[in-house]
């Protein structure tokens, strides 16, 4: 009977407390996403703590009365709740504003706030699931270069068409976006708003995720680079949630002792995901790694195809593109004019060639007069 109570009071005293909370977090968001304040000031950084808040609230309510399953259909979700199922999306997108680049425990957090959202609408068959390729027996089979080129096709169509929906998302969410936040809009406005809404961020997010892994491969070859060297602690530190930078200053200035007299006394907390559940029990969040290393970097890829002859030599084009600037700014006349020179300088010396070329278009004019050619269904 007490937690029918106190899903009631939930329920009934706490509706316009979430939707107020959850307003109070879109309203810094949106303000978030246009500002010129800078990146790494206090400010900026302050007004994404508070938005982060906001929403990290509003998720707890909103698993308290257990708003959403896994047995519904979109259909099936009312309107009053469907912003609801944004929050794991606003919150991913304010992990990458977070200024913490000694840590990549930001890109972690982005990255199980982007998943679960993306899980949440598959289960609502918003989206499709990840696509999974079958598995090959015995090595890897490599792809042939035209496969490669029809897959860079298909790929980049397909991003032009997401570039253009999420173009169209934009300019309607513009128009009503105002009467929403107001509380003006009908409810059939409303609906319809917010399940564009969840269009756009499934784009987003799937783009986002795409970032956050080339992040962090970024951070694991920079890890991989200074691996041997003597700056190794300092560089793990850095990339895996160790002291603060202000700290790590402080212990440069004694580099030259390597024993450390005690463990520090002020440590970051660490970021904790509020993600959306069904249930008491927090979901396991899995697949964060990525075990494999580039093999590669991109200029030892592109020489590597300049040797096999399938990309242009660097050089080459270089020459090519300045050969064609310097004709094309060139003045026409003057152009005109060296021609003309050459011409006549080949007439004075009687350039055999030039005799004989202009022989034959004398010949030729002789036989074909002007205006001669197909006359073939003309009167």
């Amino acid at each position: 009977m007490a937690e029918a109570t106190n899903t009631d009071s939930l329920n009934g005293g706490e509706d316009k407390k979430l939707s107020d909370i959850f307003l109070a977090g879109w309203n810094l968001y949106d303000e978030l996403e246009v500002t010129e304040l800078p990146f790494n000031g206090s400010e900026f950084q302050n007004k994404v703590k508070s938005a982060m808040k906001q929403f990290e609230e509003a998720t707890v309510i909103v698993n308290q009365v257990s708003m959403f399953s896994a047995n519904e259909l979109i259909d099936e979700v009312s309107t009053d709740s469907l912003p609801f199922m944004l929050l794991p999306y606003f919150l991913g997108k304010l992990t990458t504003k977070i200024n913490n680049p000694n840590s990549t425990e930001v890109l972690d957090l982005g990255e199980i706030y982007f998943k679960d959202h993306l899980q949440r609408c598959q289960e609502y068959s918003l989206c499709e699931g990840p696509k999974v390729k079958p598995a090959q027996d015995g090595d890897k089979v490599e792809k042939s270069e035209q496969r490669e080129l029809i897959e860079a096709a298909y790929d980049r169509n397909d991003k032009i068409a997401q570039y253009r929906k999420m173009k169209e998302i934009d300019e309607y969410m513009k128009k009503v976006q105002a009467a929403v936040k107001d509380k003006t809009a009908d409810d059939e406005v409303k609906r319809e708003f917010f399940l564009k809404y969840l269009d756009k961020s499934i784009i987003d997010a799937k783009q986002e995720l795409e970032s956050l892994r080339m992040m962090k491969e970024l951070a694991k070859m920079r890890l991989a680079r200074l691996a041997g060297g003597e700056n190794l602690p300092n560089a793990i530190e850095s990339f895996g949630g160790g002291p603060s930078t202000s700290q790590k200053q402080g212990h440069s200035q004694h580099h030259h002792h390597h024993h450390h007299h005690g463990k520090q006394s002020t440590q970051p907390k660490p970021l904790q995901p509020f993600i959306i559940t069904r249930n008491a029990q927090q979901k396991a969040v899995f697949g964060l790694g990525y075990p494999s290393l580039p093999i590669m970097t991109v200029d030892e890829f592109y020489q590597q195809r300049v040797d096999e002859g399938i990309f242009p030599d660097e050089e080459k084009v270089a020459k090519m593109n300045q050969a064609q600037a310097i004709a094309a700014a060139r003045d026409p006349n003057e152009q005109e004019d060296e021609e003309k020179a050459v011409v006549e300088q080949q007439v004075e010396d009687d350039d055999p060639e030039y005799l004989a070329r202009m022989r034959r278009m004398d010949e030729y004019k002789d036989v074909v007069r002007r205006g001669d050619g197909n006359r073939h269904n003309r009167s």
